[in-house]
């Protein structure tokens, strides 16, 4: 196990999403020297006192460039699709993870720290624990969920003596600094306006975005090489925050919950309606099955135990958020 003594250069790879622009305001508070990998957008990012990569995470050329003269990488990069068959997936969740790993390795990069999913592993059976010896679900039929999956699988297989590997597992991620914002961030916008039709019977465990990056900062010196750590806050059902957001100055939650049969349908038009128009649809059939069989029973004790990690309120995480987008002009 590596351990660090003095601050050494720290990469960050997907540093301009919801996650990235967090970390590296924390790395940068710790006292870090931070370089960033930039596909195209640079926002939330501009001000920061942080050397910026150009490149492409596919690109094993990028990487080396990011990687030289940098000790840790943290790798956020991704592609979040709420689609269940997404083909990019596959090239930039697990194609990318070969490309670092070697990238890393050339440049003489003594840990990297993944950003993997909760997704990555098995949800089933509902009635158990869900830990770190949960089987990855390698064989999904959803892109993403598989995609993670076998990514997580190389990068753990990738760690060695002269190059840990750590691998962080988040369930839904919000909170403030989201300056896209994030697919969850936009979701939390609609509810605040009143842009929801209305709700349905299900929910996801929540964990704020400060929470999870500072447990990945801790696995600098305390991530055990090949483990993995999940990092979950609070089950919430969509009703629960619709309240919450209200309580704080958001719209009242819609009065009508549809039926998980009727959703299904209209999940099939906006999807119709997407397409033709370039937009993200407000849910999907997949991001439905998400909701309906999302774990309500997650395990973070590994994690508050290496890594110190503890997760505040789901309250206090969305009355910051909200916050933030009211002083940001979000809404």
């Amino acid at each position: 196990m590596v351990e660090f003594q003095i601050m050494v250069k720290v990469a960050v790879t997907g540093a301009s999403g919801h996650v990235g622009t967090n970390l590296c305001r924390m790395l940068l508070e710790h006292g870090y020297p931070v370089k960033a990998l930039i596909h195209e957008s640079v926002k939330g990012l501009e001000d920061l006192d942080i050397e910026l990569i150009k490149g492409d995470i596919t690109s094993e050329a990028d990487l080396r460039r990011l990687c030289e003269g940098c000790a840790i990488v943290f790798n956020l990069a991704a592609c979040i699709s709420i689609r269940k068959r997404d083909e990019r997936c596959y090239s930039l969740n697990t194609g990318s993870c070969q490309n670092l790993l070697r990238a890393a390795k050339e440049e003489g990069v003594r840990k990297i720290i993944h950003f993997s999913s909760i997704h990555a592993f098995n949800q089933k059976p509902y009635d158990q624990v869900l830990n770190e010896d949960r089987e990855p679900d390698l064989n999904s039929r959803v892109s993403y969920n598989r995609s993670k999956a076998l990514g997580q699988k190389m990068m753990l297989e990738g760690s060695t003596p002269e190059m840990d590997v750590v691998v962080l597992n988040p369930t839904a991620i919000i909170g403030p600094n989201d300056f896209k914002p994030s697919f969850l961030g936009n979701a939390i916008i609609r509810f605040y306006k009143g842009q929801n039709p209305g709700l349905i019977p299900g929910g996801y465990d929540w964990v704020d975005v400060r929470d999870v990056c500072s447990a990945a900062i801790n696995a600098i010196d305390n991530g055990v090489p090949g483990e993995c750590y999940l990092l979950s806050g609070s089950w919430k059902g969509l009703k629960e925050m619709a309240d919450t957001i209200n309580k704080h100055g958001g719209h009242k939650a819609p009065a009508l919950t549809f039926p998980w049969w009727l959703a299904r349908i209209g999940a099939f038009f906006l999807n119709i309606h997407a397409t033709f128009t370039g937009s993200v649809p407000l849910y999907t059939s997949m991001s439905l099955e998400t909701l309906e069989e999302s774990h309500r029973n997650i395990s973070s004790a590994r994690a508050a135990d290496r890594l110190g990690f503890r997760a505040r309120p789901f309250e206090s995480t969305m009355e910051d958020t909200l916050r933030w987008f009211k002083d940001n002009n979000y809404i």
